[in-house]
């Protein structure tokens, strides 16, 4: 019988799922960066202006999955898999703020070969 996950991992995963989807939107070129400036440190939002996903224009590069895990009540971290024909991954960490979920950090993951 599958587990139904608690509150916590379905708030993580909702939350790194919007923000996310943002972020890679950003990155992809498909919005600017002002549309997501809010749920950013001043520091991520700097890096995030200067990173850009090699073919991520491409229409069928999209996010793939979102993995998440909740770290107590207020932190998420999270891997978005994202890509078409060749698959990354963005690492965050979501932090929340007041009444909003902030993006800390923010680091795409090289594809190695293993």
């Amino acid at each position: 019988m599958p587990t139904v996950p608690d509150a916590a991992q379905r708030t993580a995963v909702s939350v790194a799922s919007v923000i996310g989807r943002q972020v890679f939107d950003v990155l992809a070129g498909r919005s600017g960066a002002r549309s997501v400036r809010d749920h950013l440190t001043a520091t991520v939002f700097g890096n995030l202006l200067g990173l850009r996903l090699r073919g991520a224009h491409q229409p069928e590069y999209r996010l793939r999955s979102v993995h998440a895990c909740a770290i107590g009540d207020s932190a998420v971290e999270a891997c978005l898999v994202v890509g078409a024909h060749r698959v990354h991954a963005l690492a965050l960490r979501l932090e929340r703020r007041a009444e909003r979920w902030v993006c800390t950090r923010l680091s795409p993951i090289e594809r190695t070969a293993i």
